[in-house]
């Protein structure tokens, strides 16, 4: 059974379509509470706390190797949202799904960045993410 999650993923990103399998990791990272990635948020859905950020329309989700592969190794799995800042900027929130063999993990943060052009800014925290995106949607 991992080998068959692990080949989907494999598949899908290959692909660049979501399959009903990385449909289904979307749907679960949207339903994660962001208080279980980061502490000092409340406890709502990954996806409706993203929405006080940016209309749900400048959100864009995608699964992807967490930027680990692309070199043949086995990557873990992560849902990505991608907001739209203006522009070319853009903040990205990946969550770690499935580990390198294709089992269910915690979901937890794996990266967090905001881009303008090819520059990327990394933070630690969820929170901390927040303040930023907040500086550009005034």
């Amino acid at each position: 059974m991992k080998r068959i999650t692990f080949a989907l993923i494999v598949g899908l990103l290959a692909s660049g379509t979501v399959s009903a399998a990385g449909q289904d990791l979307i749907v679960v990272a949207k339903g994660v509470s962001v208080a279980s990635l980061d502490s000092s948020l409340p406890a709502v859905p990954l996806e409706r706390w993203l929405g006080y950020l940016r209309p749900p329309a400048a959100i864009k989700w995608e699964v992807n190797d967490c930027g680990e592969g692309g070199d043949g190794r086995r990557a873990p799995t992560c849902v990505e949202a991608i907001l739209a800042l203006g522009g070319d900027t853009t903040a990205h929130a990946s969550i770690s799904l499935l580990d390198g063999e294709g089992k269910r993990v915690t979901p937890g943060v794996w990266d967090l960045s905001i881009g303008a052009g090819y520059s990327f800014t990394g933070f630690k925290t969820l929170h901390q993410w927040a303040e930023q995106i907040r500086k550009y949607v005034r």
